[in-house]
């Protein structure tokens, strides 16, 4: 029995032994293939690309449970987010039920644990979103069975620390950034019912909506102790509170999760009453010496939230909100200024089920700055349908005594800003253009206003006067300027505004601007340059004009300074309509010329903005312009070396790229270009080519009365054949040129021997005379005929000569006598080939000739033989007519007669038309025979 009993208990130490040997190594000796098939049944589940660095499996720090962690987890999105990473985790960790493992009800997650995850949320223009990442596997529908869930989730623990999340929805213009984010939520989830604790602490949270930021680095806490029921899903909110920055809201009540709906009946509010609390919210209050802020005054702030959340039917709960201020004062210890009587009344009701019926009401808002009030009241109804508001602003803001009342961080102000508007009254009015019934009438005008901040060019408002009417707003003058030297008129009106601002209708109107001088050099000097480098993973966003506005703007600069352009007399017309921004009759006097355009920005396909302009420039210096303008640098690189003036047009459209700029190989046009002359001061083409042709260094390197047309496709310039004249040598130039300033040019020149010089001439002479002993008269021309063909690059081009109509017949390598030699040649060879054009024309003629005879027999014999048949036609017929009345047996012999006649008249019709084809190649064969003795000749 002790023997048995030994050897039992050997066994089961041998078996645990082994299991705690396998529990070490098996997670070690298949580490890779365990880490491989995780990855890929993740990767299976979902449209992302899903990697980690490293997975454990620990069986003794939860024991009885087991822990499994993956470390280093990136969730990298695909299609339209392709190369977004969605997330990242230091390490993502589970708690599992050990026992369910090997049971058959399902695994048990007993708690998830999330360390520094980073979590880059985005929502599309189209509504796409980046976390909607898994996959669908919905099926055909089969039988349904009585199964458990292969997953049950029996939390006691969720956790997610140190963790930023980013979330932007490019759909309603909203960012919100956290950082350092600690979630905590803990309660036995394994029950009906529960009681739950979730504690939240957020470092930093940011908050942006239209470019507005409502948050800045704010701070946020929060507290959630609910009695959870988890099998209705009723919460019910006890001690709960809410803080933002130094405001703390306190939250009670209940939210039920009934099917796809969610019931609230909460209430909301804060005990605290010191006005600086409510302060706190305002990010520029905030964050300038909030601990030193002193103020007095209170405030109250409460709401609620009840009704039904329904996606089906698109309904909210009900939401009220009251916000009082009553005799708020701010001061700054080190200010002499404050504001004081600070008072605000605000109510905003929400109808969850018909928005329509929101109101938002502010009874009165009152302040007064250095003994100035200033009021506004403002009421809101019926704002799907047709609002109907109400309001005012009444007052006059020192902003001297503004700057010396709160702390303006690098910026500076000063002036008088007086304005008494009041509106009231429905949208529609103005729609049906019921001017009489809507209220709307006031003044703003400002005098004397400074703005000078740091990073930018000091703004000065010298004097600008606003009229507002129900039909439009009115700016009678504003006089400004900005920097040292640019000064500004502007004047104009905006028309259809109070439809633009509530329903986001067309705005129309037309402004018009004066200046002596803008010298944007100095502007774009003064404007900081952010050297920071920021992580960009998202493409530069094109600015899309708003199809919204119908917009005219008409400006006249008397002079344009811009780094080395320096323009007068400056004149332009801009219209913003439909979703294009397009510029008309605009021009300059610049370069001792003048340029006038037409521009089409063209943003309704996103995917793909168009350009289309066309201009026009008129007696501008070549070598001004290259050095002025960048786009004569990339497209025309030559004119580097040129001296002299130029008119030119031209007209293209492109597509745009993320960086605003034209896609060069999107760019098609055309255009023309025209000068008197032009002298080359530098070219090594044409230094390469009067190399080649022996002119010397000393030829006119000046070209006279040029008028050539271009175009413009898939990045190259194509230039049309055009004639120039270079001293005595007269062009025909034609080819293009990449903006890779690769070149491919024909230069066919005519050259006067007089310009050849002696060698040369001697040569020709030369070879005239050799040219006699073959048989060949050849007097040679005065002028000789060489066709050039350039390539390469504008710094390194290739000259060679070629003979014949295309530049594949080269004669590359020649020097001018080899040229020459071979021209005469030509020449000659081209002499012998006349001759024998001759020739064959005359033996050609010869041919033709006797054709001709040959046919005009062979019609007179066709003729003569139809007469024939005629003529025995009559005397048969007379024959028979004359047999009717002697009986039957006269008028066969007759007819039998009559027979004869006309068989031999054809046999004589015939006989002659034989004769006359036979004379006819007879003459055919002989003019063939003298053709070859006359072609035998050459």
């Amino acid at each position: 029995m002790k023997r048995t009993l030994a050897l039992i208990l050997k066994v089961v130490a041998g078996l645990v032994l082994l299991i705690l040997i396998l529990l070490f190594t098996v997670p070690v000796l298949f580490k890779d293939k365990i880490r491989t098939k995780v990855e890929q049944v993740i990767n299976e589940s979902v449209n992302a690309q899903v990697k980690f660095e490293d997975y454990k499996l620990g069986f003794f720090r939860n024991f009885p449970n087991i822990s499994f962690s993956l470390n280093g987890v990136s969730v990298v999105g695909m299609d339209k987010f392709e190369n977004d990473t969605l997330a990242g985790f230091k390490s993502f960790n589970l708690v599992f039920n050990l026992a369910s493992l090997f049971g058959k009800s399902g695994y048990e997650v007993k708690s998830i644990i999330v360390d520094r995850a980073v979590v880059n949320a985005i929502i599309l223009e189209d509504g796409s979103a980046n976390w909607d990442i898994v996959k669908d596997t919905t099926e055909a529908p089969v039988e349904e069975e009585t199964t458990t869930s292969d997953m049950r989730i029996l939390l006691k623990k969720v956790a997610l620390l140190n963790s930023s999340i980013a979330y932007t929805d490019k759909s309603s213009e909203m960012e919100a950034y956290l950082n350092d984010v600690n979630f905590n939520l803990k309660g036995d989830m394994t029950m009906s019912e529960t009681d739950m604790q979730i504690l939240l602490n957020i470092g930093e949270v940011t908050f942006v909506m239209e470019d507005t930021k409502y948050l800045n680095k704010a701070t946020a806490d929060s507290k959630i102790d609910l009695l959870a029921d988890l099998d209705s899903m009723r919460f019910t909110l006890r001690e709960n509170y809410l803080s933002i920055n130094d405001l703390k809201l306190n939250l009670s009540g209940v939210v039920a999760i009934t099917g796809d709906d969610i019931e609230t009946d909460l209430t909301f509010g804060t005990d605290q009453t010191s006005f600086k609390t409510l302060l706190s919210l305002i990010p520029a209050v905030y964050m300038t010496d909030f601990k030193d802020l002193k103020t007095s005054g209170e405030f109250s702030l409460s709401g609620a939230a009840k009704g039904v959340y329904s996606d089906a039917d698109s309904t909210l709960p009900d939401i009220s909100l009251s916000l009082d201020v009553n005799n708020g004062l701010i001061i700054y210890p080190d200010l002499p200024e404050q504001i004081s009587n600070i008072n605000l009344k605000s109510k905003v009701l929400v109808n969850g089920k018909n928005l329509d019926k929101t109101t938002v009401n502010v009874e009165g808002f009152h302040m007064e700055l250095a003994g100035n009030p200033f009021d506004m009241t403002f009421e809101l109804k019926t704002p799907i349908s047709d609002p109907d508001f109400k309001g005012s602003m009444v007052g006059k803001i020192d902003l001297n005594a503004l700057s010396e009342a709160i702390p303006l961080d690098s910026i500076s102000l000063s002036g008088i800003i007086d304005m008494s508007v009041t509106m009231a009254g429905r949208l529609s009015m103005i729609e049906k253009e019921q001017y009489d019934s809507f209220k709307a009438s006031g003044k703003m005008n400002i005098a004397n206003m400074l703005v000078a901040m740091k990073g930018y060019p000091e703004v000065k408002i010298n004097e600008a006067g606003f009229e507002f009417t129900p039909a439009y707003a009115a700016m009678n003058r504003a006089d400004l300027n900005i920097g040292d030297k640019s000064d500004f008129i502007i004047s104009g009106r905006l028309e259809n505004y109070i439809p633009y601002v509530f329903k986001n209708d067309v705005i129309r109107g037309n402004l018009s601007l004066h200046s002596k001088v803008i010298d944007m050099t100095e502007i774009m000097s003064k404007i900081a340059v952010d050297t920071t480098i920021v992580e960009d993973t998202t493409a530069l966003a094109l600015i899309k004009v708003p199809e919204n506005i119908d917009f005219d703007f008409n400006a006249l600069i008397n002079e344009f300074i811009y780094d080395k352009i320096k323009a007068q007399n400056v004149k332009g017309h801009i219209i913003v309509r439909n979703g294009i921004l397009s510029i008309r009759e605009t021009g300059m006097n610049i370069l001792g010329g003048s340029i006038t355009m037409n521009a089409d920005y063209d943003t309704r396909d996103t995917l793909k903005p168009v350009m289309k302009t066309d201009f026009t420039m008129q007696h501008m210096a070549v070598k001004d312009a290259f050095n002025t303008f960048n786009t004569v640098q990339k497209l025309a690189p030559a004119a580097k070396g040129i001296d002299g003036n130029f008119s030119a047009t031209m007209a293209y459209s492109s597509l745009l790229g993320s960086n605003m700029m034209p896609l060069i190989h999107t760019i098609s046009g055309s255009g023309k270009l025209q000068s008197d002359q032009v002298m080359l001061v530098e070219s090594a083409s044409y230094n390469k080519m009067k190399e080649l042709l022996k002119l010397g260094d000393n030829y006119t390197n000046t070209f006279k009365d040029l008028n050539l047309s271009f175009k413009i496709n898939d990045g190259r310039i194509y230039v049309s054949p055009f004639n120039t004249k270079v001293g005595n040598i007269r062009m025909n130039i034609s080819g293009d040129q990449g903006i890779d300033q690769t070149i491919n040019y024909v230069i066919r020149t005519e050259i006067p021997r007089s310009d050849l010089g002696s060698s040369v001439n001697s040569l020709i002479d030369n070879l005239s005379a050799q040219a006699s002993i073959f048989g060949f008269s050849y007097k040679p021309a005065e002028t000789i005929k060489v066709n050039v063909k350039v390539t390469g690059t504008f710094g390194k081009p290739v000259v060679t000569p070629f003979f014949g109509s295309s530049p594949g017949e080269s004669a590359g390598g020649m020097g001018a006598k080899e040229t020459i030699k071979e021209t005469i040649s030509t020449a000659v060879d081209q002499t012998k080939e006349k001759v024998r054009s001759e020739a064959e024309v005359q033996a050609d003629k010869l041919i033709q000739e006797a054709e001709e005879k040959g046919r005009l027999l062979r019609d007179e014999a066709a003729r003569a033989a139809e007469k024939i048949r005629q003529e025995a036609d009559v005397q048969a017929e007379n024959l028979i007519k004359a047999a009717e009345s002697k009986g039957t047996l006269a008028r066969m012999a007759a007819q039998k007669g009559a027979e004869s006649l006309r068989k031999e008249a054809d046999r004589q019709a015939d006989r002659l038309i034989q004769e006359a084809d036979n004379q006819a190649n007879k003459l055919l064969e002989e003019a063939k025979v003298k053709q070859q003795q006359l072609l035998n000749k050459i």
